[in-house]
């Protein structure tokens, strides 16, 4: 990051990011997302860390890129939270009722990991809410969206997800849903699927029924998208 400068920091973000798609493409929809296999002797770097790699890059460089070409790529979006909320009311309350998982027993967490826990809760609600609304707002960029998630969440976070928190796994395991809605793209397609599958590995029984209604989604996620295929021919 020394080497970035006003003059190349525009082409370090492309590069940065088509080697976030390339690595995910080229796995053959089995590359390590938000967690490392265990089970090989291959080291391959987690795709959310290529992500994150993109936002330490705009830390450095995001003064000079905010005036750049790129700038039409950076400009934050937010929706009001009651819009989130009115777009679509069931998943709405979903995700509302996942904050559950802590507040009925706070004795499992720390503060810090409850406060994490809710601002990571507060941006998927919110990623969702644009993700939704893309469909009669032109000007947001689903993809944008989908890939900033990741990149906004707390650090912290990721560190409760690898520690296989049961609360982390279950609230990551809702990112499905804006991955469901940009399936369709080369450089993300499959991931939903290999989301819930890795997650579904590592939860106990007792958590199941978190995630259940999220297989449900994405089967008719991939139904609908079958058919806009059959419909193209």
């Amino acid at each position: 990051m020394s080497n970035i400068t006003p003059e190349n920091c525009d082409a370090c973000f492309a590069f940065s990011s088509i080697i976030a798609a390339y690595a995910w493409a080229s796995s053959n929809q089995t590359g390590n997302l938000f967690f490392s296999d265990l089970s090989t002797s291959e080291a391959n770097v987690e795709w959310v860390n290529l992500v994150r790699g993109v936002h330490t890059l705009l830390q450095v460089a995001g003064e000079w890129m905010a005036t750049s070409s790129m700038s039409l790529l950076l400009q934050p979006r937010h929706i009001d939270p009651e819009l989130a909320r009115a777009v679509d009311p069931e998943v709405s309350a979903k995700l509302t009722s996942l904050s559950q998982l802590w507040d009925s027993s706070p004795e499992e967490l720390d503060v810090h990991e409850v406060e994490v826990l809710n601002s990571t809760l507060t941006l998927l609600h919110e990623a969702w809410g644009l993700v939704a609304s893309s469909s009669f707002d032109r000007e947001i960029d689903v993809i944008l969206v989908v890939y900033g998630w990741p990149i906004q969440v707390p650090e912290a976070f990721f560190t409760m997800v690898k520690e296989q928190k049961p609360e982390a796994l279950i609230v990551l395991a809702h990112y499905s849903l804006l991955l469901n809605k940009v399936d369709q793209l080369w450089y993300i397609k499959g991931m939903s699927r290999r989301l819930l599958k890795t997650i579904h590995s590592k939860l106990g029984k007792e958590w199941e029924s978190w995630i259940t209604w999220l297989f449900q989604n994405l089967v008719l996620a991939e139904f609908q998208d079958q058919g806009e295929v059959g419909e193209a021919y």
